[in-house]
């Protein structure tokens, strides 16, 4: 047996791999099918952002591993919307798998992170909305983080799980933008997704992180048909499985599991 022959075509399918595998410059946004909860891996050459982390580990670690190269043990940083276990339950998780750099789960309205061209603003604080009434039942929704990802023309509106209060005040405001791509509140649920919040975002398209037939109806009847009255196109996780962006900051791939 040739060992020289077969070591080189062995090296040669190795660097294909590792070609293959490596970022090639372009943003990935990538909403991960994780039931019952939201998680979104933003994938930047060698710069990962997560975004939330569902409480289905096992489902959540098997979307990282799809979307970062295999050599790449390092998330630069997580952002945590808010402290239902939806959204955080797999964090240890992550942490245990991945080294993390960087936690942000209480930022104030303002705050800035960006890697290079890439910015994540958050338009929402943890702290409620002015004039939002606040009980136990609503409260951490209501201090849901919501936060602008933003490439060249491209952005993704992440709204965590605020209601339509939150929408209202965040309206009044007049710190909202058309936005391509939103992130839709509460799993579609009929607490939010507001007419006069989708009028001012204008989305291309509206992503709905849900797990199949779940206990809760969503996501909402009406609120599917408020999206589509605005001329949104409408993903969901629960019937397509993760579903992944990509753009060069000007044009955008929508890539769908099933």
């Amino acid at each position: 047996m040739n060992w020289k022959k077969w070591g080189a075509i062995v090296s040669l399918l190795l660097v294909f791999w590792v070609w293959q595998e490596w970022p090639d410059g372009r943003l990935q946004v990538v909403f991960c099918d994780v039931g019952q909860g939201d998680s979104a891996v933003v994938v930047l050459r060698s710069f990962q952002a997560l975004i939330d982390t569902g409480a289905n580990k096992v489902k959540l670690t098997e979307c990282l591993s799809r979307q970062m190269p295999f050599w790449d043990r390092k998330i630069e940083v997580v952002f945590i919307s808010h402290s239902d276990k939806d959204h955080i339950g797999a964090l240890e998780e992550v942490r245990v798998r991945y080294k993390v750099e960087k936690i942000i789960d209480q930022p104030r309205r303002n705050d800035v992170v960006r890697f290079g061209s890439l910015s994540f603003d958050i338009i929402k604080g943890n702290e409620p909305e002015e004039g939002v009434k606040i009980n136990g039942e609503n409260e951490s929704n209501a201090r849901s983080v919501v936060m602008r990802v933003a490439y060249g023309s491209f952005s993704a509106l992440f709204t965590g799980d605020i209601d339509t209060d939150s929408e209202l005040a965040l309206v009044e405001r007049g710190v909202l933008n058309k936005t391509e791509v939103l992130k839709v509140s509460h799993h579609g649920s009929k607490y939010g997704s507001a007419k006069e919040f989708l009028e001012v975002l204008r989305p291309k398209l509206a992503i709905i992180s849900v797990g199949g037939k779940n206990n809760y109806g969503h996501p909402n009847g009406d609120t599917l048909m408020r999206l589509e009255e605005v001329g949104t196109k409408i993903l969901r996780t629960d019937t397509m499985g993760t579903v992944s962006l990509m753009t060069d900051g000007k044009t955008l791939e929508v890539f769908r599991e099933k």
